[in-house]
């Protein structure tokens, strides 16, 4: 039903909510081009400038959004997720800077939007993760998770999922992740949390992930991430017949989403299982552009050269890992090629 919705009215905002980038990019565009000074626009488009790895575009075209709508919490929101974004790469003097830049634009959209569950999330990170010196208190994180649960329940149960898995407590995560899953209205997001739970080195049950995995298709047949998930079990059961028809079905359902090929992949060079079949799908995904928010062109073609190296095609493997440099000079291929 959720899909048929989606299908029906395919909003940009819908699009991005469930992780379809590239269909929001070909909503937005246009739109932009007819109208540069479209605050709307502009504050979608830093979303997804920011997915495909463009942040800082992204932070750019987010204070834009600002001085264009200054009034509407979302766009505060967006410059606040901006700014801890480009914090991640950044040195500690400006770490300290660009963390206070978020605070502050992420209270103004608190002020403007209290229910803004997003908004609610990236402060509940905020605490969780920065310094006492400029705000982090994981106290006032359990906190924000009530506000969030106040306004939906399921969403509500994922963020204190999310706190419990900052402490490490195991038990206390998969239990929040339980009440995630049977909230109402159902949520495709949380059964693929949960499947993603149960693929943890320390406590993996593929049963149990293959379960919500398919319970999140169930609800949503275009739930990329589910298919992700399933490919990557299936390819590490060496359940071939499975393997084909959820990536065969994942590619009828998400067309311009390769992303299940690539996790497939990567399942089969950790095993050190049939290279030759990694390289099919890997070349398979680097056959359209990644979709925004999954694996780069860049971290393809490095997986690409391990899996030629494992068949003893070392030229074509250090010719992959060159081209992964070329598109990121942080890519680890930088060490395969010392090695080589």
């Amino acid at each position: 039903m959720a899909s048929a919705c989606l299908a029906q009215a395919p909003t940009a905002e819908k699009l991005i909510e469930t992780g379809h980038w590239k269909r929001a990019r070909a909503l937005v565009e246009p739109r932009l081009k007819e109208a540069p000074d479209d605050a709307n626009a502009t504050f979608l488009w830093s979303q997804i400038r920011n997915a495909f790895g463009d942040r800082e575009a992204s932070l750019g075209l987010a204070q834009k959004a600002v001085h264009l709508g200054g009034a509407v919490g979302r766009y505060h929101r967006q410059l606040a997720e901006a700014y801890g974004v480009m914090a991640l790469r950044a040195n500690i003097f400006q770490q300290v800077l660009l963390a206070r830049s978020f605070r502050k634009e992420i209270d103004l959209a608190m002020e403007l939007d209290a229910h803004d569950v997003q908004a609610l999330r990236d402060l509940l990170e905020f605490f969780l993760l920065a310094p006492g010196v400029v705000g982090g208190d994981a106290k006032k994180a359990e906190t924000v998770a009530r506000q969030i649960a106040a306004i939906d329940a399921a969403q509500g149960f994922l963020a204190k999922a999310r706190i419990a898995e900052f402490h490490k407590d195991r038990a206390q995560t998969e239990a929040m992740l339980r009440l995630a899953t049977e909230a109402s209205p159902p949520s495709p997001k949380a059964q693929v949390a949960l499947a993603q739970f149960y693929l943890a080195n320390d406590h993996r049950d593929e049963a149990a992930a293959e379960t919500h995995g398919k319970a999140a298709l169930a609800l949503d047949k275009e739930c990329a991430g589910a298919y992700c998930i399933l490919a990557g079990i299936y390819a590490g059961q060496a359940n071939w017949s499975a393997l084909e028809a959820i990536l065969s079905s994942a590619t009828k359902a998400v067309p311009d989403d390769a992303a299940p090929y690539y996790y497939a992949a990567e399942r089969l060079l950790a095993d050190r299982h049939d290279p030759g079949l990694a390289e099919r799908y890997l070349s398979i995904y680097l056959a359209q552009e990644p979709e925004g928010n999954e694996p780069t062109a860049s971290q393809a073609h490095w997986k690409l050269g391990v899996a030629l190296q494992a068949q003893a095609r070392q030229a074509n493997a250090i010719r992959e890992w060159k081209t992964a440099l070329q598109l990121d000079p942080e890519s680890p291929a930088a060490r395969e090629l010392k090695r080589n």
